[in-house]
């Protein structure tokens, strides 16, 4: 495979960030949710507005992974947003195209994303997995997270079950 390269997202790489996602998420939770319903999610969670604003949020690192300037994998982390110590941030996002998955793409994007929020102060990191996604789970567990409560949430119409993990940075 060839080499791919990190580095911080553009409003340019907004297509490429919507492919991945949408990859990834049917590959991730298809048989829990339907494919209907991964779509209705991705076209409400990925709409380009939303995703230019969290590019160019200085709040937010996001970083884009790219092979031979094609989007395969991203990440987005920063401030939780909730009654959480200051010093504890949120993963936002990590996703790999599953062509790439097992390749080390995600484990960079995490590394670095985990180096960037270190620089800025934070010193814990969290997030929130739907349960039934074994290949998130499998990565989050592999990189030290732990499982720090469980409830269950309604996406679009649907009962699940959510975990959340954590990790100190």
């Amino acid at each position: 495979m060839s080499e791919h390269t990190l580095r911080p997202a553009e409003p340019a790489d907004v297509p490429g960030i919507q492919r991945v996602a949408r990859a990834g998420w049917h590959a991730a939770y298809d048989d829990a949710m339907g494919a209907d319903t991964v779509d209705d999610c991705i076209d409400d969670w990925y709409d380009r507005e939303s995703l230019v604003d969290a590019i160019e949020d200085d709040d937010i690192d996001y970083l884009v992974a790219t092979v031979d300037d094609r989007v395969v994998g991203y990440a987005s982390v920063g401030q939780t947003g909730d009654d959480r110590p200051a010093t504890v941030a949120g993963l936002y996002s990590i996703y790999v195209h599953p062509d790439r998955w097992g390749g080390g793409i995600g484990t960079e994007l995490f590394e670095r994303c985990a180096d960037r929020l270190r620089d800025r102060g934070f010193e814990r990191l969290c997030l929130r997995v739907i349960a039934d996604n074994d290949v998130g789970l499998s990565f989050y567990r592999t990189h030290e997270f732990e499982k720090t409560d469980e409830e269950t949430v309604e996406l679009k119409g649907q009962p699940l079950v959510e975990y959340e993990f954590a990790r100190d940075l």
